[in-house]
């Protein structure tokens, strides 16, 4: 129960009936009522589309966050492939040892002459030689387990993946109709990651894992 003072009189409010009826008879009250109702009414609004507004500009940050991490990402593993490729070309010898002797990297100048011999004699597309030009390195030996002279197609990557593998194994193939040689795919890097390593198992692929 509410009790209001109207001037001399009281007006005891019990029931909503009686709310109802004191603002009938007390306009003004009513008229005062309505103001703070809609002064609450649109504060709770402004509250509202403030929050909104910052939710976006959250939403907005995030985003470019995630498209500055992953352009950031992407720069990071070029740069790593850079690097990892240098590595191999500095220690061909000590990285292939397991697999390789007598080994020596092939000029990209070599495999080119032999790849533009291989389209003159449509042996390969002039697509396809421009795939094996893409691997990251072309290394020959002789193979240690059957004493075969080969030739691997290299692909160096920081973290080894299944496309690192499909990629090798393809310019393999390329390289394989061109030269009319034994050649084997060669994945190389510090990391595998699981689903690469599943795909080895059905590949013959040389794998070279290099410590950091």
């Amino acid at each position: 129960m509410a009790i209001i003072n109207r001037g001399m009189q009281e007006c005891r409010i019990t029931t909503f009936a009686d709310l109802m009826q004191a603002l009938r008879e007390n306009p003004e009250w009513l008229e005062e009522l309505r103001r703070m109702v809609l002064t609450q009414e649109l504060f709770r609004h402004r509250v509202e589309e403030r929050f909104e507004s910052l939710e976006k500009q959250v939403q907005e940050v995030k985003e470019r966050v995630d498209e500055i991490r992953k352009r950031l990402d992407k720069d990071v593993c070029f740069l790593k492939g850079m690097w990892v490729e240098a590595e191999v070309k500095k220690n061909v010898h000590p990285l292939f040892s397991e697999h390789l002797s007598n080994v020596k990297l092939v000029g990209k100048k070599r495999i080119n002459k032999i790849l533009s011999l291989a389209i003159e004699k449509g042996v390969i597309s002039k697509e396809e030689r421009e795939d094996v030009l893409r691997l990251d390195l072309i290394v020959e030996g002789t193979l240690i387990s059957t004493k075969e002279p080969v030739l691997a197609a290299v692909e160096a990557s920081y973290t080894i993946e299944p496309s690192d593998v499909q990629r090798a194994v393809r310019r393999a193939e390329i390289l394989k109709k061109a030269t009319d040689r034994k050649v084997l795919p060669a994945v190389v890097g510090y990391r595998i990651s699981k689903d690469a390593k599943k795909l080895l198992t059905k590949e013959e692929c040389l794998k070279v894992l290099a410590s950091e």
